[in-house]
């Protein structure tokens, strides 16, 4: 029996659904079974785990993390850890592409 008590809620941008759909699109199946692997992770410990996981700048006081989907494409999310709470952002591409 898993305790929910200590995990973080999870909440999903509309952004982070259009890129599993993307995902999906293109064939993407491993690449979703990861994130679905990333998503479990955040859960019990946002900045732990596989992918790497990176604070990342320039988003002054937020508390915004980065996880490697695979070569291309990161996960962003946000730590709200007053709500324990991670905002799910983005699953699509790296945040240093223009």
């Amino acid at each position: 029996m898993e305790n929910n008590e200590n995990k973080y809620a999870l909440d999903f941008s509309d952004k982070y659904f259009d890129h599993i759909k993307e995902h999906s699109k293109s064939g993407q199946k491993k690449l979703i079974d990861k994130i679905e692997i990333l998503l479990s992770e955040i859960e019990i410990a946002p900045k732990q785990g596989t992918g790497h996981p990176e604070p990342l700048l320039g988003y002054g006081v937020r508390d915004v993390w980065s996880r490697r989907i695979d070569g291309k494409h990161r996960l962003t999310y946000e730590i709200l850890e007053d709500k324990k709470e991670v905002f799910i952002m983005a699953a699509y591409g790296h945040y240093n592409d223009k």
